[in-house]
């Protein structure tokens, strides 16, 4: 079986993916396996790699460790959730699908104490292909609400950011030369 290195990315999507893994110790100290209810095991992995991310992801604050006698449960925490969009950006593209003529709309409110999840959320929303109508109101021809849901809940902001779906709007053929539609 050929074993493959793993990446502090794939640890945090693994870790956030399940709520929470147990990292089992071996006789030699090194992790054997990861394993969650959904993810059996990790055996592709070589262990002192998922040891060493392991170490990394913890003192980086981005999981948390609570020992016990058999071994380690690791949490995500919010650091580790906002790390996770970083390594997720590649997946967010615009997407380039056949128009159904209906405009979505993202709204948000975010105060000014999290401005930071406030900018991110615009700079994945500006990712997802959408277009910024007003300072809290974004637009784009296709639906992305699986992401904006996605988004909001890893920025733990679900109540401040609302999506809506709109057959017409003001200004719609200025919005189809935007989108080239």
């Amino acid at each position: 079986m050929n074993k493959r290195k793993v990446t502090v990315g794939g640890i945090l999507k693994l870790i956030n993916d399940a709520g929470e893994i147990f990292l089992p110790l071996t006789r030699k100290g090194t992790y054997r396996q990861l394993y969650s209810p959904r993810i059996l095991s990790l055996e592709d992995y070589f262990p002192s790699e998922i040891k060493r991310v392991a170490s990394r992801l913890i003192r980086k604050g981005h999981v948390q460790k609570e020992e016990t006698s058999d071994g380690w449960i690791i949490k995500i925490t919010n650091k580790g959730k906002n790390e996770i969009l970083k390594f997720r950006l590649e997946e967010f593209k615009p997407k380039k699908d056949k128009w159904d003529g209906l405009w979505r709309l993202v709204f948000f409110d975010i105060e000014e104490v999290n401005r930071k999840k406030r900018d991110m959320l615009r700079k994945y929303l500006k990712k997802l292909g959408l277009k910024q109508m007003q300072e809290s109101v974004w637009v784009g021809p296709f639906d992305v609400s699986s992401e904006v849901k996605y988004l909001r809940e890893v920025l733990d902001v679900p109540h401040e950011v609302k999506i809506g779906v709109m057959k017409e709007l003001e200004n719609a053929e200025d919005l189809k030369g935007w989108f080239e539609l």
